[in-house]
């Protein structure tokens, strides 16, 4: 049976009615404790993110909650590649399914398997690079650019395990490290409209983001242009 696995910090309670209503709507779902990495010691945040492991580098160093939400997608990773199904789904606890999602999940299905990864992303910044199928709305396609954000996703057992077995040190935050797949060797395909939104604005705000000076903004903004850049080059011969 296809398990879902909803990533959920405990102390988030302003979450609690987001995660049940994903918990009814993503098949055999159920929650998965995060990891909160503001909790780990700084040697236990070391021990597993490490700078400038792969190129590009990474230009910004990981904060706390960033480590914890690449361990808690890791817990998902491991969890699919031991479970008896060829695939499980993995969302983050302030995802909102909006009308249309029924299509969306069902052409997910429809083309899963064991090397599956098949994103459902917050905005269209895709542009596809090749048709694999339609669905009323809904289009499922391989991307130019495997675009970010890892809020929902289907996972295969194979790619799971290939993504959990490669991550046990890591230098960039999930979504990011999963645009590699020159890296990860997982590909991955995108359906749009994905038929979901955020809530986290209304529910609690992000665990992740933290406010900055304008300062650095600006310069956060250059690094992350070249990065941007780099990913975009590399991603044209994948």
């Amino acid at each position: 049976m296809t398990k879902s696995y909803v990533i959920h910090l405990a102390a988030s309670t302003a979450r609690k009615d987001l995660v049940s209503a994903l918990v009814e709507t993503l098949p055999g779902g159920q929650v998965l404790d995060a990891v909160d990495g503001r909790k780990m010691s700084a040697q236990e945040r070391a021990q597993v993110s490490v700078p400038h492991l792969l190129d590009p580098r990474y230009p910004f160093p990981l904060m706390p909650s960033e480590i914890g939400c690449f361990l808690s997608h890791r817990k998902a990773w491991k969890a699919i590649a031991e479970g008896e199904a060829d695939f499980g789904f993995v969302a983050e606890d302030d995802v909102v399914t909006t009308d249309g999602f029924a299509d969306a999940l069902q052409i997910a299905l429809d083309h899963a398997d064991r090397q599956s990864l098949i994103r459902f992303p917050m905005a269209p910044r895709e542009k596809p690079k090749s048709v694999v199928a339609t669905k009323g709305d809904v289009t499922l396609f391989r991307p130019q650019e495997i675009g970010l954000t890892a809020a929902l996703y289907l996972l295969g057992k194979d790619a799971a395990h290939s993504l959990w077995s490669q991550s046990e040190r890591f230098d960039r935050p999930v979504d990011t490290w999963l645009q590699m797949r020159w890296e990860t060797g997982v590909d991955s395909l995108t359906l749009w409209p994905s038929c979901i939104k955020s809530a986290a604005a209304s529910h609690g705000g992000s665990t992740i983001q933290k406010k900055r000076s304008r300062m650095d903004q600006l310069k956060r903004t250059w690094h992350r242009a070249r990065y941007r850049a780099a990913i975009t080059s590399l991603s044209k011969g994948s």
